[in-house]
């Protein structure tokens, strides 16, 4: 695998709103495979690449989660909302990059535990509550953050003999999965259209339009899944395990995936000799759930590599996991046409 690539990919900031950083990425790498390649509205990037065959699109998302600056005191002190889902036990006392005129360093603060009142240091304050600083005069702060500037965790990958940690692997490891899928194919037997889109950490706003546009029979996102084996989660509540492959859900939240197409793609892990995971859950969405009900529908699934700890500076994701769920998508591309409609 091209690991260089997926750290670029991590390391590089894209949040909900201001994906452009990513956006160039994806373009470089997808021009490879076909000159075919528009940006609607929204800013989604759409990749044809023609083939014989249904039409299938595999989506992910070029979002991060993060946080979006909405107060800066007269101290120079800030305050941010969440761009996404995140835990304010995520959030305290962690570094952040400030994107303002510059990029500037800055850490959540806290009042020191040596001055803190017996008692009060108990619950940790919501995301709102909390402020961060730059280090830098008042004076300096205003001259160089302004309301609405994006923030986002200061952490870079790094390779482990087996994994790999770092901020932004939802969904960074989507789209990294779908371009390395791209080189691992070895024929293509379907019209292929991949789709990178915004805002999915917002409310899966980007991967509204696709669908009635595009009108695929099929659809897959690729996806950083939350996995849960860890300590003091028990079994029946683990989900996705991290070293056995990728995840294939059959409900979350709001998804009902296509149980036919999701089989289909756990029958080619089978036969291909690549381990699956089923997962059923009651939480969560992807850009599926979007694509499944928009415009005319699609026959919908989720393929996703197994994270731990999701939405924070550090998640860890098995270099096996994400190998084994490129050859699944590789696989698919090659076979998808063997699908009985």
């Amino acid at each position: 695998m091209n690991i260089n690539l997926l750290k670029k990919l991590c390391d590089t900031p894209g949040m909900p709103g201001d994906e452009g950083k990513i956006k160039e990425i994806a373009l470089e790498e997808l021009k490879k495979h076909t000159s075919d390649i528009t940006e609607d509205i929204l800013g989604n990037i759409i990749a044809h690449i023609p083939g014989e065959g249904p039409k299938l699109v595999l989506d992910a998302h070029m979002d991060e989660v993060g946080f979006m600056v909405h107060h800066i005191d007269k101290k120079g002190f800030i305050r941010v909302t969440p761009a996404g889902g995140m835990d304010p036990r995520v959030f305290y006392a962690q570094r952040l990059v400030v994107w303002g005129k510059k990029p500037l360093k800055g850490v959540v603060g806290s009042i020191p535990p040596h001055i803190s009142k017996s008692g009060n240091n108990k619950e940790v304050p919501e995301v709102q509550d909390c402020f961060i600083d730059v280090g830098l005069p008042a004076q300096k702060v205003h001259e160089l953050i302004r309301v609405g500037d994006l923030v986002s965790f200061d952490s870079e990958l790094d390779e482990t003999e087996d994994s790999v940690i770092s901020k932004a692997i939802d969904d960074r490891v989507g789209i990294f999965v779908i371009l390395e899928a791209l080189n691992r194919k070895s024929e293509q037997n379907c019209d292929l259209y991949i789709s990178i889109t915004v805002q999915e950490e917002a409310g899966l706003r980007g991967a509204r339009i696709i669908t009635p546009v595009y009108e695929p029979d099929f659809v897959v996102a690729l996806e950083g899944t939350v996995a849960m084996d860890i300590p003091g989660i028990s079994d029946h509540k683990s989900l996705a395990n991290v070293g056995k492959g990728p995840e294939i859900r059959l409900m979350d939240r709001y998804l009902v995936a296509h149980r036919p197409f999701s089989f289909f793609i756990t029958d080619l892990g089978k036969q291909n000799g690549i381990p699956t995971q089923i997962t059923v859950k009651n939480a969560g969405s992807t850009n599926a759930t979007a694509m499944q009900v928009t415009g005319k529908g699609s026959r919908a699934a989720v393929v996703s590599v197994p994270t731990r700890y999701l939405h924070s500076p550090s998640s860890v994701a098995y270099k096996s996991d994400i190998d084994h769920t490129i050859n699944l998508i590789a696989r698919l591309i090659e076979n998808i046409n063997k699908f009985e409609i």
